[in-house]
This record gives C-alpha cells, structure tokens and sequence, in this order.
C-alpha cells in the first residue's frame, strides 16, 4: 500500500509476541479445565466430583452398567436343589423348558416323553416349576403327569416279534420293553393255543425281576388288555379271583413258567391309546 509520501509500504507482519500473545490464553484455559479434570478424577476418597465429571463428559445413554448375570437366575449347590424339590413327575409328551411361565418365553431345553421331572411345587396359571440342570425353570402342566407313562414307541429290539400279533399284545411288549429294558428275549407267535393267534406273549426272566414285571402289568391291565397272567406255577385271572392261584406242576421250568412271565391280552380293549 501507499505510504504518505507516496512510496509503497509492505503490510505489516505481526510480532511473535503479539501472537503469543493471542494464542497463550486460549491454550491456557484449555490446560485449566484440563488440570481440574485431572484432579477431581485423581481424588478417590470424594466419589461426589467423579460422578459430577462423568456426568458431564457422558452425552447420551445411561451410564450405568449392567450385569448379565441378570438375565439368568444363580446357579444352587446340591442342597439348595434338594431343599426346593417336592416331588416328581413325568413328562407325558416332549416338552419344552421355558425360562419363565410364559409362552413368550424362549425354549431352552427339549425334556424327551416319558423322563421323570423334579417339581418344586410352584404353580403360575397352566404353568409348573421344575429343577431343570439344577436352575428353576417352568414347563406346560398339561404335558405333566403323576404316573410314569406306559412306553408306547417301537422296542429298540424291533418290531420283527409284533408280526401277527393282537393289539394289545403289541401294547405289553412296548410298555414292557420301555419299562424294563435289560429284558432282551421275548415269545410271540407260536403254533399252539393263544401265541397262534397273537393274543399272547412271553416274556423271557428267570429271576425274581420277573416278580416286578407281573407286578407291573397287573397295575396297568386295563391300559393294556390284560387278561390274564402266569409266573412261576401260578396264574393270575381277575376276571375269576383277584388273587394269584397255585397250578399243577406240567413237568419242566419252562411248563411251569419258571423261566418267563407268560401273558395273554383280550386283543383289542386295551384303554391305552
């Protein structure tokens, strides 16, 4: 530019120390709030000032933490899990395992019909509680059952032996076989009297396991068309006497039923269905 005498004059450049001067204050402040930052964070006996600066420096959300361990209920030791049982049932059907009383609530296990399950006793609407892997969880009532439930799946052994066989005569060999798995010989059809026409089954024991499974298909003659029994030299006919009768000796173990439970079925009036 033009200085009075006309010559030209460069612009004039700013002194170091009128920039220092400038910038100074601005770094200054910024190291105050800085310090002060640094010396409520430090002070940890007074808890008031950190909660203060945190909730100033925090811009949204809620600061506090949360703890996982929320969204599932504390694991028990051994006697806790056995102070809260009150009984058991059985599952009637697969049933679910839910985290709470709810349909809503997200199935978390699969309990296979026919397993036994630990109640505590509480209820919640058409709800029950149960231990499941040592935690309370809850499962439909409906699917729940005081009784263990008669097998009625295929036997593992097959199906080879129900060929020609009656009803429910099929309905003892499954409910057995389920019950009482360590049975692995069973009678069918044979050409002599009740095993030609499929109405009867025997049942290879020699032991006094043999005793149980007699006493199991008496409990359960009406679900599975019992008619009658024989075991050991005696024979059990309800529709005649409730009580087990002696029979003549026919010669050998096997005549006698020593070595097997001999059933016969009515055929087809089994209430199991």
């Amino acid at each position: 530019m033009a200085g009075a005498n006309g010559r030209r004059v460069a612009p004039r450049r700013r002194s170091r120390r009128a920039l220092a001067q400038t910038v100074v204050p601005g770094v200054g402040l910024i190291a105050i709030v800085a310090s002060a930052v640094a010396v409520v964070a430090q002070s940890g006996t007074d808890a008031t000032p950190q909660a203060s600066v945190s909730s100033v420096l925090t811009t949204s959300g809620d600061p506090s933490p949360v703890s996982r361990s929320a969204e599932r209920p504390p694991l028990l030791n051994q006697s806790e899990i056995e102070a809260k049982v009150s009984g058991v049932m059985y599952a009637t059907e697969k049933l679910a395992v839910h985290a709470d009383s709810s349909a809503d609530s997200p199935d978390l296990a699969v309990i296979p019909a026919g397993d036994a399950v630990d109640i505590t006793g509480e209820k919640s609407g058409d709800w029950t509680q149960i231990m499941h892997n040592g935690v309370p969880r809850w499962v439909a009532t409906n699917g729940l059952a005081a009784e263990e439930p008669l097998g009625t799946a295929p036997c593992r052994l097959g199906s080879g032996i129900e060929r020609g066989m009656q009803p429910d005569t099929i309905k003892v060999y499954r409910a057995v076989c389920a019950k009482f798995p360590q049975i692995t010989r069973y009678g069918g059809i044979a050409g002599r009297g009740e095993h030609a026409t499929g109405h009867s089954l025997d049942i290879m024991v020699s032991s006094d396991l043999g005793t149980q499974i007699a006493a199991f298909l008496q409990e359960h003659r009406a679900e599975l068309g019992v008619e009658y029994l024989i075991w050991r030299q005696r024979i059990w006919r309800p529709a005649t006497s409730g009580s087990w009768r002696h029979m003549a000796s026919r010669g050998s173990a096997t005549a006698n039923h020593m070595d097997h439970v001999h059933v016969t079925t009515y055929g087809s009036s089994a209430t199991l269905g």
